[in-house]
């Protein structure tokens, strides 16, 4: 398995793409190598490691956060010993771009030898452009996102207010209206279509096709990407990893269609009136009883009890509320009520219509 060497940027004098494993200290200023600092390479800029033996992963020094080789007993920069020192942190693919957010272009230093020292001045000029860049590209994501939650944050106290803002108003009840429906149900033979497996067994006139009922993932090769691991020790090495790849096959099976005799929805009848007298009524109903095809039923009952109202300050304004029978009856036509409205929408809260 290939090694390569990490890179650093030295935060001193501003020098790029220093080599984690050979470069200890910056060449240019002798500044200590952070490995906080160290970042992959971009693709194509890699430099091998020639007879790299692993001893471990680097340790921090307490006293001066320099890293140190496993291989060493005391801190090469301060001599602090490594006893109760912590490993460096490894880097992740994840913790940076590739080619690392410090990298610049040109070429790499390479091992041993010297690249021309920056200016003090043009390093701190480079830190402050930097700092620009970032501050520029990442205000206005920054921006925008305080932006899009305040409007949702609005939006939010707007629905909240509309749904708990509510003021008492008093209503005159100015008439009962009722509605009553019975579904009429009639025996027919009626096209259907199931699985053919789920065919029900009293079907008829069947016939049979061939469809897709679902789909199965089969495997259908393999993906492939190289991924980088942080040795700890200013190096990282690449391995190859694979996962099965999958496609979607469809599965066939025999679709049944067939006609089958069921009672289904044939008509309804409505009784509609006004007043609570007389008593709200089914509507009267003739059936063709038993169980051949043309024979009818029963079916769902249905009832709708409203009060109309109208305010009694302001008489154009009208609201209709749905109740239950209990309430619907002990209202009386003419009454004043209180009822609970809401302030943004004008809509009546009928549950708060009390008789």
């Amino acid at each position: 398995m290939p090694t390569y060497e990490m890179l650093w940027d030295c935060s001193s004098c501003g020098t790029k793409k220093l080599l984690g494993k050979s470069h200890r200290r910056c060449p240019n200023c002798g500044a200590a190598q952070d490995a906080r600092k160290r970042y992959f390479p971009p693709p194509g800029e890699e430099l091998p490691v020639e007879g790299h033996v692993f001893v471990g992963m680097d340790w921090n020094c307490g006293a001066c956060q320099t890293p140190n080789s496993r291989a060493a007993e005391f801190c090469v920069n301060c001599g602090h010993p490594r006893q109760g020192s912590a490993d460096v942190r490894l880097v992740t693919d994840g913790d940076a771009k590739e080619g690392g957010d410090n990298a610049t272009a040109g070429p790499l230093a390479e091992p041993g030898g010297l690249r021309p020292a920056p200016s003090f001045r043009f390093a701190a000029e480079t830190r402050e452009a930097d700092a620009a860049e970032q501050a520029a590209g990442s205000g206005a994501p920054n921006r925008m996102g305080r932006i899009v939650a305040g409007f949702g944050a609005l939006l939010f106290a707007f629905f909240a207010l509309a749904m708990l803002w509510k003021e008492k108003v008093e209503v005159v009840v100015e008439r009962h209206e009722w509605v009553r429906e019975i579904d009429i149900e009639r025996m027919a033979a009626r096209s259907d279509s199931a699985w053919c497996d789920s065919m029900p067994g009293d079907a008829y006139n069947v016939s049979r096709s061939r469809e897709e009922r679902s789909t199965r993932q089969v495997a259908d090769g393999e993906e492939c990407h190289d991924v980088r691991s942080d040795n700890g020790d200013g190096t990282f090495s690449t391995s190859r990893e694979c996962s099965t790849k999958y496609r979607s096959e469809s599965v066939y099976d025999d679709r049944c269609r067939f006609t089958v005799d069921r009672w289904g929805l044939d008509r309804t009848a409505r009784n509609t009136g006004a007043g609570l007298s007389p008593e709200p009524s089914w509507p009267p109903v003739w059936l063709r009883g038993g169980d051949c095809l043309g024979c009818e039923r029963e079916g769902a009952r249905r009832e709708v009890l409203t009060a109309a109202l109208r305010g009694r300050a302001d008489r154009g304004k009208r609201w209709r509320c749905d109740i239950d029978p209990e309430r619907w009856r002990a209202l009386g036509d003419g009454e004043l009520r209180e009822i609970e409205v809401r302030v943004l929408t004008g809509g009546a809260v009928c549950d708060t219509l009390v008789p």
